[in-house]
């Protein structure tokens, strides 16, 4: 099964799901339970309730050490075991060693909830963890112990805000977590670093322990305000959007001050949750006369709005869709009415057959390692970026050093040092926007292109005009 996912940080994907506040979960209606409530003050998901969840809601070389001139091959045998002692010490490849003191990691993430569930972003991080544990030695030979806390609205996530800052942990992954925004996140962890996750709110912006491999969703906003103005040539624009905290916050100081930089006129239109009729807000799009619609949604929302849009006769060609409408279910339902369309992208995906082949090869090798080690993960874009967002840490870890990561300072020391560091078919992270006040968020780099078929590839991008950088944007204000 092919996973329409970037082997990048899927930035476009994840941050404007998240920040619409909709899943891919059927059960997303459901009332939290208090079985969910209970699992927000346990450490670690049980495997039993993951595989529970995930079927509720429908929805992740050795360097030899040199050759020896003696030829003796008691020696050779020496320093092969020496090479191997020397690759599990630095965590270069094979698996981890368990004697060794674990390199203890957290994880909050959001799950059981009316508003929004994403358990696919904590099997995407097990997932990884288990790769890097298995194959690349875990983190300079240690083990990776991933402590989990779910929760499912504000106290619980307060609940496990609390205990995971008592967990001696190294670090903590912010993953999609909605009601972070309704307590003070950031003072509950203390001096517990958050180092990766999705950044959705002003608070996650602009904190000195906390720091994302990606933009937020104020870099994707803005990033479409810019393609549409100018290179859609878009002098008017209506913007179909859930309103909520996340969105809200991300339409005020991404979109708009682009917009008012280009002299676009622009009106915002509610898209609710759930979306029963999408004709009613498309309708109010049609009615504007607008150069372009532009969808900031989650996937749930893609295959009413296209198939509104084309009832209405909205021209594809006016169609600007975020990329968590980059699905197979979308293509499967709306394909057809949705090619000419525009649609955003945070990384290549296989619907873009124009990518470098080193891209397609390690796509092809993303869909291996996720079959391996998190077969039950959906095909949901969460569990590329939950994947990707681990890898990236990883390499973060490494080059700090294993002894050195019990001090935060030294692992912003590396992060903050204005390098550019990344895995190949991402664009790479560098934390290098705390003059604008976003210190936080260290990557804003998005791609656009158009659909040409009703499977979802794209036509490669006619110039550099299609590659934004939405926190550049933004420091140029």
């Amino acid at each position: 099964m092919k996973r329409p996912m970037s082997i990048a940080l899927l930035v476009l994907f994840a941050l404007i799901a998240a920040a619409c506040g909709g899943d891919d979960d059927d059960d997303s209606s459901a009332e939290p339970t208090a079985e969910s409530s209970e699992e927000a003050a346990t450490d670690d998901a049980p495997a039993d309730d993951a595989a529970a969840d995930d079927s509720a809601d429908d929805d992740a070389a050795d360097d030899a050490a040199g050759d020896d001139a003696s030829g003796d091959d008691s020696t050779d045998e020496a320093a092969a075991e020496d090479a191997s002692d020397d690759a599990a010490a630095t965590g270069d490849s094979g698996p981890a060693d368990d004697s060794l003191e674990p390199v203890r990691i957290g994880l909050l993430n959001q799950e059981n909830d009316v508003v929004g569930s994403f358990p696919e972003y904590r099997i995407g991080t097990e997932g990884a963890v288990a790769y890097v544990n298995a194959e690349l030695g875990g983190i300079g030979g240690h083990p990776v112990e991933l402590v989990t806390c779910v929760q499912g609205g504000v106290e619980p996530a307060q609940e496990c805000a609390q205990q995971l800052a008592t967990d001696d942990l190294v670090s903590l992954i912010n993953g999609v977590n909605i009601w972070t925004f309704a307590f003070d996140f950031y003072g509950t962890m203390g001096e517990t670093p958050v180092i990766g996750g999705l950044p959705l709110f002003p608070s996650d912006y602009n904190q000195a322990n906390a720091r994302y491999f990606n933009g937020g969703s104020i870099s994707v906003y803005s990033a479409m305000a810019r393609f549409a103005a100018e290179e859609l040539g878009a002098q008017k624009v209506s913007v179909l959007v859930n309103s909520n905290p996340a969105a809200d916050a991300a339409v005020a100081q991404g979109l708009v001050p682009i917009f008012e930089q280009f002299g676009v006129e622009y009106t915002t239109i509610d898209v609710p949750l759930p979306l029963t009729d999408a004709v009613p807000p498309v309708s109010q799009a049609a009615a504007d006369e607008s150069d372009i619609v532009m969808l900031l949604a989650a996937q749930n929302e893609c295959i009413p709005v296209a198939t509104a849009a084309n009832q209405l006769g909205i021209p594809p060609e006016k169609m600007l869709y975020s990329a968590t409408c980059a699905a197979a279910e979308v293509y499967a339902e709306v394909g057809e009415l949705i090619v000419g369309s525009w649609m955003a992208r945070g990384g290549f995906v296989p619907e873009d057959p124009w990518a470098p082949q080193e891209v397609k090869d390690l796509l092809d090798e993303f869909d291996v390692l996720v079959e391996t080690y998190a077969p039950e993960a959906p095909d949901a874009a969460f569990t590329g970026l939950a994947w990707a967002t681990f890898l990236d840490l990883h390499d973060l870890y490494e080059e700090v050093g294993v002894e050195n990561l019990s001090d935060p300072a030294n692992i912003f020391a590396v992060s903050d040092d204005g390098q550019t560091r990344g895995r190949i078919g991402g664009y790479g992270w560098a934390c290098v926007y705390a003059d604008i006040g976003l210190q936080s968020v260290c990557q804003g780099d998005n791609l656009f292109v158009q659909i040409v078929d009703a499977d979802g590839n794209s036509a490669p991008p006619p110039n550099d005009g299609a590659f934004v950088n939405g926190l550049e944007l933004l420091s140029a204000q």
